[in-house]
């Protein structure tokens, strides 16, 4: 496991802030923290503790950090192509660009020509230090296909399988193997403080977040003042709950606050209460006793009346009274049928009514009450007992049948029914409401109680007007509710006496009595008094869980775990390894503008390895020139490479902007060094580098070149640009441009200026040719252009020169000098006759053959 695995596993653990996460992927995203950065982490911080509402964006800000390209490397990845680019900047599509996967390949353009965005393509596919650039889409040629490009890998030497890149697309773990160096990164492998640090990729991702945890505190710091002061409620008994709530308000509620706020229905008890108290003071148990006796006397019997009423008038007693009511109402609709049905067709109207039946009684009774031997009703032959006339027999049947619908079932069952509902509602009917017995309680009661006696008039109403309704003739069995308010209260008040009475028994019962209603008083009051400050309480709850929130926020601040896990990373020994693999590179680099040493430095939360100069109290970061901290900057990239075991290639992009030659030409030399042993690209529009990197390399270097043609840029060359090509090459470009204005003097639409054109152009590349060839075989490259070195071994080539070499070379830049382009001719003169094609391909041949001749003495 590297290094950073370690680390990304460590804040992917369970018991670490989730906003570490954010710290650590934006780091090795971009090699440090913006003040943007900072901004965005703090925001992230305070949604991770409640302290702001969570985004949308907020699951990708602490999910589990990926650590594609930091992992061990399986197998050495080499890059062997990039093309086929698609809406990225001015480049064109349908290109490529080949790299031999062993060696060292330099790709050098012109600005403008494309070589940034191309090495942007690869920044953001492979792994570099620093900020992910920034893709622009092509102007020229608005496309809504994402910008992609196509990169071919080989993977341990395997075949070149092609990978797409596509921006912001997820990481191909083989393309991330691949470093990349340039003047940003290099920035991130220093600090320039009062001295110079190089920080390993771990330790400057492990420092980094240091730095958010104490620019995270230092937000925190400040935002969290206002909620420090906390809400006093004055006078709170430190005893009563209210104010054993008011100190755990952290785990309060709305609802909780509100269950412990009094409210208007405690007044009359608090009053109460303090009237209690104001009793009991100054009293004997005796006196007591008597005292709450005369109480109950007068209020018992009040108490006893109500639930008289109340037993009679309740709402389960009404609806029995109802069912027998409907009870009676049904029985008689059946009798009714069958007095209808027995007694239809009879003389006279109204036969079987109450008067009838009752009348049918007396008779039953006088007959049948005299002793005699007669039946009843009578029968035929005998005579009515009313009119004592004889009866016949249509008069006999009629008594009959009068007689069967009296002495019918149903009939019994209607008067049962109605007997019964009489009785209940003659109970109701001698209920009394006489108040007169009660007058006196009810002015001690309307002193110390007013809405006590407003609730007893709605009670008292409510039970008469029940009364006088089921006493009607057309009752009712549906009622409001009974407002039971006062009967409650009278109820409690007559049982808290009973129990007083019962519970005086001698003193210490007495003040035992007495410090309950303290107690009691108490509470109530502060519950008054938590409701008084109810509004001000629920904002100290708020404040309350806010004020938790940030002491929870601050926590993570807290730079111990990071202290701890540094001095974890630095007992396995792996900063001892790279003080060895940095030490090594300042070797290679041949890195002597002063004895440095390195010493490896802690603090809280950081690790660094700090060089300073021997035995000097000054500090590198005083003295160093920008040319030494960037040799310090590659020195700690080669050296990650080393002690990470990387043999996947490396890149440069303009490596060495800004330095002077000597430091170049360090640059160049450890660069082809390491070209050795891996695929190393170098990207640069430095044409001096270039032709440093091809002398300081011991093998071939493959150099390609790239060009802008028109709206478009990044059009592969297949060759080295024309500045850094040898005599012998350009030669060759002289013939193939010979031959191709050849094929066009041969074509039907031939124009002469057009030629004319095209010949001062290769005149003027032909001067340039014998300028070259004057430096490289004449003098044999004592002096070079773009370096300051004196070739002085190179001198015994030189002394054979003649005057037959001047005449020779003097001739042919002459003739040049006359046709290329930059001379203009004045008017006066005439027109300078162009060469023709012929004359042309002479003058080139007599330049390939003085130089044959010329090599040849020079080997």
């Amino acid at each position: 496991m590297t290094q950073i695995e370690k680390v990304v596993t460590w804040v992917n653990s369970a018991n670490k802030p989730l906003w570490w996460r954010q710290v650590v992927r934006m780091v090795m995203g971009q090699g440090g923290l913006q003040q943007q950065d900072l901004q965005l982490i703090y925001q992230v911080v305070k949604m991770e503790f409640g302290l702001l509402p969570r985004t949308p964006e907020f699951p990708n800000y602490v999910k589990h950090v990926a650590v594609a390209g930091f992992e061990a490397e399986a197998a050495p990845v080499t890059l062997a192509s990039l093309g086929n680019v698609k809406n990225v900047s001015s480049l064109i599509e349908n290109v490529t660009l080949n790299f031999p996967i062993e060696g060292l390949t330099a790709v050098y353009g012109d600005n403008g020509a494309g070589k940034s965005s191309y090495a942007k393509i690869l920044k953001s596919a492979c792994l570099t230090r620093g900020d992910i650039p920034v893709i622009s889409t092509n102007a020229f040629n608005p496309s809504a296909v994402p910008s992609q490009a196509t990169l071919g890998i080989s993977v341990d030497g395997a075949p070149i399988v092609e990978n797409i890149w596509t921006v912001g697309g997820e990481p191909n773990p083989e393309l991330k193997s691949i470093r990349i160096f340039d003047s940003h990164s290099a920035t991130n492998y220093i600090s320039k403080t009062d001295s110079v640090e190089y920080k390993p990729a771990e330790v400057k991702l492990l420092d980094e977040l240091s730095r958010a945890c104490q620019f995270v505190k230092g937000a925190l710091t400040l935002e969290v003042v206002p909620f420090n002061r906390p809400y006093i409620i004055p006078d709170l008994n430190p005893h009563s709950k209210v104010s054993t709530f008011c100190n755990s308000l952290a785990t309060a509620s709305e609802a909780t606050l509100y269950a412990h706020c009094g409210g208007e229905n405690e007044l009359p008890e608090i009053a109460q209460l303090e009237k209690d108290l104001a009793e009991l003071n100054g009293k004997t148990p005796a006196q007591l006793k008597a005292f709450y006796a005369t109480k109950l006397k007068h209020r018992e019997p009040l108490l006893n009346f109500l639930n008289n009423l109340y037993e009679k008038l309740n709402d389960v007693n009404v609806t029995q009274i109802g069912v027998l009511y409907d009870d009676k109402l049904t029985k008689l609709k059946v009798a009714e049928n069958v007095r209808q049905n027995t007694l239809n067709g009879l003389p006279i109207k109204g036969i079987g009514n109450d008067a009838w039946k009752e009348m049918w009684n007396h008779a039953q009774n006088f007959i049948m009450g005299n002793g005699d031997d007669k039946t009843f009703p009578p029968v035929k032959n005998e005579h009515c007992p009313t009119c004592l006339q004889p009866i016949g027999s249509q008069a006999a049947e009629r008594m009959a049948r009068f007689n069967d619908y009296i002495t019918n079932q149903s009939q019994v069952d209607a008067d049962k029914a109605t007997a019964a509902l009489i009785l209940q509602v003659n109970l109701i009917t001698q209920l009394s409401f006489d108040l007169k017995p009660y007058e006196g309680i009810f002015e001690e009661i309307r002193q110390s109680a007013p809405d006590a006696i407003e609730q007893f008039n709605i009670c008292i109403q409510q039970l008469f007007d029940r009364k006088n309704n089921l006493s009607s003739a057309n009752p009712t069995f549906t009622h409001p509710a009974l407002d039971m308010r006062f009967l409650q209260r009278l109820s409690k008040q007559v049982e808290t006496l009973k129990v007083r009475r019962d519970g005086v028994a001698d003193d210490g019962t007495l003040a035992q009595m007495i410090k309950l209603s303290q107690v009691r008083l108490m509470e109530l009051e502060d519950r008054q008094r938590l409701s008084a400050h109810k509004d001000n309480i629920l904002i100290e709850i708020n404040r309350i869980k806010i004020f938790g929130c940030f002491n929870s926020a601050l926590a993570t601040t807290n730079l111990s775990l990071i202290t701890r896990f540094i001095s974890e990373l630095a007992k396995t020994g792996s900063l001892g390894v790279i003080n060895a693999a940095f030490t090594k590179e300042l070797v290679a680099l041949n890195f002597k503008s002063f004895d440095v040493e390195t010493k490896t430095q802690g603090s809280a939360g950081q690790q660094k390895l700090t060089l300073q100069i021997s035995r000097n109290a000054s500090k590198i970061g005083h003295i160093a020139s920008e040319g030494e901290q960037k040799c310090i900057a590659l020195a700690g990239f080669m050296a990650e490479l080393t002690i990470d075991n990387r043999k996947s290639a490396i890149i440069f992009d303009d490596p060495v902007n800004s330095l002077d030659h000597k430091w170049r030409r360090k640059f160049a030399k450890r660069i082809a060094d390491e070209a050795l042993h891996r695929q190393v690209i170098v990207l640069t529009h430095d044409l001096p580098f270039l032709m440093m990197l091809s002398e300081e390399s011991s093998n071939p270097i493959n150099i390609q070149s790239i060009t802008r043609r028109g709206n478009f840029s990044g059009f592969p060359q297949g060759s080295p640009p024309w500045d850094a090509l040898k005599t012998l090459d350009r030669i060759g470009q002289l013939k193939q441009l010979e031959v191709e204005l050849r094929r066009y003097t041969k074509r039907d639409d031939f124009i002469e200026d057009m030629y004319s054109r095209d010949a001062k152009h290769i005149y003027g590349k032909m001067r340039e040719t014998w300028e070259r060839l004057v430096e490289e075989w004449l003098i044999r490259n004592v002096v070079q252009r773009f370096s300051r070195v004196v070739q002085t071994l190179n001198i015994r080539y030189i002394v054979d020169s003649t005057p037959e070499d001047v005449a020779t070379i003097s001739a042919g830049m002459g003739k040049c000098s006359t046709y290329f382009e930059g001379h203009d001719t004045a008017t006066g003169l005439g027109v300078t006759q162009m060469p023709d094609i012929d004359e042309l391909l002479a003058d080139i041949t007599a330049l390939d053959v003085y130089f044959k001749e010329l090599k040849k003495r020079r080997s």
